[in-house]
């Protein structure tokens, strides 16, 4: 039987991946489907070089598709799991010399719900993010983010 100081654990992590998954989520939605202009004119040459420093996972040499009013991303899916994913990133943006932020507490998902987590760094007046969604129908879903700070 668990112990009340378990369930109130449990209870704690559930209600910080609502809250996690309730301002993330809409964030990325929104940057996915805000009417943009074309790449060219959406990004900055800083945030093109940015994504330019290497290739996104699984070798893939994409060009942000969006942009919002502040950033660029693109987005794609691995059949690979978010762990060698994050992994990548992690190696790519330390040995370019980028400082990876703290990363947030774990929150373990609810039955049936997907999982979700990534990691942001910075250097110089830059932010990068990958954002990861595990298990999606086709595997891990993610974002990368990059956007010139003032």
């Amino acid at each position: 039987m668990p112990t009340s100081s378990f369930l109130m654990r449990k209870a704690i992590l559930i209600t910080f991946a609502v809250v996690a998954a309730a301002v993330v989520l809409p964030f990325v939605a929104m940057l996915a489907l805000e009417t943009v202009d074309t790449v060219t004119g959406g990004c900055s040459e800083g945030e093109m070089r940015v994504f330019r420093e290497f290739p996104q996972y699984g070798g893939r040499q994409l060009e942000p598709e969006y942009s919002g009013s502040n950033g660029c991303f693109v987005t794609f899916t691995t059949e690979d799991p978010p762990e060698r994913v994050l992994a990548h990133y992690k190696q790519e943006l330390t040995g370019r010399g980028w400082t990876l932020d703290r990363p947030p507490p774990p929150v373990e998902a609810a039955e049936g719900q997907t999982e979700s987590g990534g990691l942001s760094a910075s250097r110089g007046g830059y932010g990068y993010e990958a954002l990861l969604e595990s298990p999606t129908r086709d595997g891990t879903s993610v974002v990368v983010y990059v956007v010139e700070r003032d």
